[in-house]
């Protein structure tokens, strides 16, 4: 049944009831390792935050101090540790290393960013439209798994959201204030995980368009009055500032605080070696089922429909933000396809781009008869509550409580000085993590002719990930070097010894 306009607690009540369920569904089984979403970003984040408590903390093992810290510097420096420095001082304020705090901090981000993905879409459409967009970005099972983990994406894109909120308020008023703050939070997002620039960026290119584009031209007879009107908009010095704000706090960090060693990497894998990816037709056939196994790609063209039907205020903001992730995609192709959650902000530009549709389906549905209206709503609630439940589903049905141990036993099986080389999981974030050391992994395509000169000065080989360990390299290991322990699931060789 549609809700009346004069019943607007029903719908602050429906609002609670749906921020709380989509809390509640993220707290189910918060004390599981956090193995179960993308572990080797987790795992990085989980190691940089213990480093950081085990330095501040005091009456803790040295050894394991040290040790701690160690780890951290080992770590590769891509984006500040905000989060992972929040979660330390939680630490800290607990007194012990109580990993599921991250879980209830990346969770609670999502919730806000819920919070200004409605405050916009209500204003772009109707509260049960803005409703349904959501129910979308809180309730989808990729969504459900990947706010939840332990990396700056969550954050993130909360950021974005709450500048996309206060651009489209800067849009309305031109209001120095909301320009300052847009600028703010625009910076921030981007200094949280550098993709974020992408889309704050889109979104403000895509509002400030819209502002000149709908500004007054000069009262002028001349041929290039609509020339002038552009040149008035854009010598407009809340837009500079806006600009200078977002991108100052990246500049300063990026390349003063971080130094060549992240700027390599993404150099090379993003942008430099996988270029020609875009070229090939192929990748946008991955990058479609990539996000059609995460986020259903008939909803997210739904979404996009979504664009053309709105005001073009809306759409101006609308298609900032689909250009920055199309733009995003095309300059991270390895990321785009290998990666799922890189793609974790397309959930909330879908949730805010379904809410216009939405809105056209919800006002053809108040002109039928009473039990149509109910069927729509019946429709919509059991598409989301069944998507909830499969969200919650895959979270119970994944236990990983017992692998603590296992990774324990494995890096109490050999000692943490000297080099150890590994065929393991997670590019040994496993291993660091839980079992207190630190293994180097074997290149690819290491064969027995090879092994020696790639191991050379290493004490150690640790395998844990049998099917990386071919036939006649384990031969060949296994013949000349003596195990120094082994287990289920794992073995460990001493290289400093030959049989």
């Amino acid at each position: 049944m549609m809700i009346s306009p004069h019943k607007r607690w029903i719908l602050r009540a429906a609002l609670i009831i749906l921020f709380g369920l989509g809390f509640t569904v993220r707290m189910v089984d918060l004390k599981d390792p956090p193995l179960d979403f993308n572990p080797t970003r987790q795992l990085r984040s989980a190691i940089i935050a213990r480093g950081m408590y085990y330095r501040a903390a005091s009456e803790v093992d040295p050894e394991k101090q040290a040790l701690a810290q160690q780890h951290w510097g080992a770590m590769e420096r891509l984006e500040p540790p905000m989060l992972e420095r929040l979660v330390a001082e939680t630490y800290l304020l607990l007194g012990s290393e109580s990993l599921w705090v991250s879980r209830i901090f990346t969770s609670l981000f999502w919730l806000i960013g819920a919070v200004a993905l409605y405050a916009v879409a209500r204003q772009m459409s109707s509260s049960l439209a803005a409703m349904i967009g959501i129910g979308y970005y809180l309730f989808m099972p990729f969504t459900i798994r990947a706010s939840r983990s332990f990396q700056p994406d969550p954050g993130m894109v909360m950021l974005i959201l709450l500048t996309v909120y206060v651009l489209y308020h800067w849009s309305a008023g031109r209001e120095w204030k909301w320009a300052v703050i847009a600028g703010i939070l625009g910076g921030l997002t981007a200094l949280t995980k550098v993709a974020g620039a992408f889309f704050v960026g889109g979104a403000a290119v895509g509002v400030v368009l819209a502002v000149i584009w709908g500004a007054e031209s000069p009262k002028s007879n001349q041929i290039n009055a609509q020339l002038k009107k552009w040149i008035v908009g854009f010598r407009n010095p809340q837009i500079w500032l806006v600009a200078g704000l977002m991108l100052a706090p990246s500049i300063l960090y990026y390349l003063l605080g971080i130094g060549e060693q992240a700027s390599g990497y993404f150099g090379h894998w993003t942008i430099i070696s996988r270029w020609p990816d875009v070229l090939d037709p192929g990748f946008y056939m991955r990058w479609l089922l990539r996000v059609d196994s995460i986020l259903i790609s008939s909803l997210v063209l739904i979404s996009f429909f979504g664009s053309l039907v709105t005001t073009p205020r809306n759409r101006a903001l609308l298609w900032g933000l689909w250009g920055g992730y199309f733009i995003f995609g095309m300059t991270f192709p390895h990321h785009t396809v290998t990666h799922d959650y890189y793609h974790l902000p397309l959930a909330a530009i879908v949730g805010l781009s379904l809410a216009p549709i939405a809105d056209l389906a919800i006002q053809k549905v108040r002109q039928q008869p009473m039990v149509v209206q109910a069927a729509f709503f019946g429709v919509v609630m059991i598409f989301f509550g069944s998507n909830a439940w499969l969200g919650r589903s895959i979270l119970v049905g994944e236990d990983f409580r017992d692998h603590p141990a296992f990774w324990e036993t494995v890096g109490n099986s050999f000692p943490a000085e000297g080099q150890a080389y590994a065929l393991t999981q997670d590019y040994g974030a496993r291993i660091m993590y839980y079992g207190w050391r630190k293994v180097s992994i074997l290149p690819a395509r290491t064969t027995p002719e090879n092994f020696d000169d790639r191991t050379s000065g290493a004490r150690y080989f640790v395998v844990t990930s049998k099917n990386q360990f071919s036939p006649a390299l384990e031969r060949y290991v296994t013949k000349k070097y003596p195990e120094l322990a082994h287990g289920y699931g794992y073995q460990v060789f001493d290289l400093r010894e030959k049989k």
